[in-house]
């Protein structure tokens, strides 16, 4: 079977009786090792102990697909449910599960894998299967990053306000398990309890990468494709992922869409960059005054449409989604350039 988003949660941290298998999967392979972790701890007082989980690996699997029933059929050393962990899964487990899931047994069996399409016949075995259950784990969307960013830092004793939030998780990325080492930086650096701010973030959260990021987002918005063309090749070279760097500059984007609409209804530039929340960092402003006098809301709307469309081609587009990612950014300071020129 397969678990919808609201169901994954409540299943983890008490997975029914009746389901012997689960099968977590994903291109977020932070939060899957997270889920997985979860899992096991639901399932067993010792997920680290070798007598009460065993690791097999998925090659083990292809040349003794029996070995998966033998091993989840054994009697667990020191009591409870013996528990089989299979990581890097691929379609050589679906056999070994397929065997497994039609002979009786109270086992189960955790296997992680990365991203499978529908036609994936390990997912196929599971979905199909109403003894096991998939749980399929996709790049955190901002939402979900305000979620995590807020209950890691509440849980340190620190207030954040709503719209530095936003900004917090616009420089996180597409893999939960970064996404929470960056956080882990920002408590460390407040040290205690206490409110976090933008130069908080600023100073701990991405280094240097994250002011790389806002050089890059500002050649684009600012139509310099010479300078973008420098600061992407940085960016791709320090390792930055795409899916941060398009999802930072759609913020920013929307930002500018929000100053350039008060601008617009008679506001003077200085004043609503001093006045919009989160405030325009100093060290920007003028940059962003700049932007301001080059776009306008409707050429923004479209300038949003083409980049949520390249965000959503970089989710699905693997190893090529810094291609995907580089032109949106090449196609938007082009698009600056004219305005500019205008």
């Amino acid at each position: 079977m397969k678990l919808k988003p609201a169901e994954i949660s409540r299943f983890i941290a008490a997975p029914p009786p009746a389901v012997r298998a689960a099968l977590i999967y994903g291109p977020d392979l932070g939060l899957v090792r997270e889920r997985a972790r979860a899992l096991l701890n639901s399932l067993t007082d010792a997920p680290d102990d070798p007598f009460s989980v065993a690791c097999l690996d998925d090659h083990v699997l292809k040349a003794d697909p029996a070995r998966l029933a033998d091993e989840a059929g054994a009697i667990a050393m020191f009591g409870g449910r013996r528990v089989v962990r299979i990581r890097d899964a691929g379609d050589a487990a679906a056999k070994a599960l397929k065997l497994y899931l039609d002979q009786p047994g109270d086992g189960f069996v955790v296997l992680e894998a990365g991203e499978l399409t529908p036609r994936s016949a390990l997912r196929k075995t599971v979905e199909t299967a109403q003894q096991a259950a998939a749980l399929a784990c996709y790049a955190d969307t901002t939402e979900s990053l305000e979620r995590l960013a807020a209950q890691m830092l509440s849980a340190a004793g620190l207030d954040i306000d709503p719209h530095v939030l936003s900004t917090l998780a616009a420089q996180l990325g597409a893999d939960r398990q970064l996404s929470r080492n960056e956080i882990d930086k920002l408590i460390l650096f407040k040290g205690g309890k206490g409110t976090v701010t933008l130069d908080d973030i600023a100073a701990s959260v991405g280094g240097a990468d994250g002011r790389g990021v806002d050089d890059a987002i500002d050649s684009a918005a600012g139509g310099d494709m010479q300078a973008l063309d420098a600061h992407v090749r940085k960016l791709v070279d320090s390792g930055t992922a795409p899916e941060r760097i398009i999802r930072s500059l759609i913020v920013h984007m929307q930002r500018l869409h929000l100053v350039v609409g008060r601008i617009e209804r008679g506001g003077r530039a200085e004043d609503v960059l001093r006045s919009v929340r989160p405030p325009v960092h100093f060290a920007r402003q003028p940059a962003v005054r700049r932007q301001c006098a080059v776009w306008s809301r409707r050429r923004l709307d479209a300038a949003l449409t083409m980049l949520a469309d390249a965000e959503a081609q970089a989710r699905s587009a693997g190893p090529l989604a810094e291609a995907v990612v580089a032109r949106a950014m090449m196609s938007l300071a082009r698009a600056a350039a004219m305005g500019r020129r205008g």
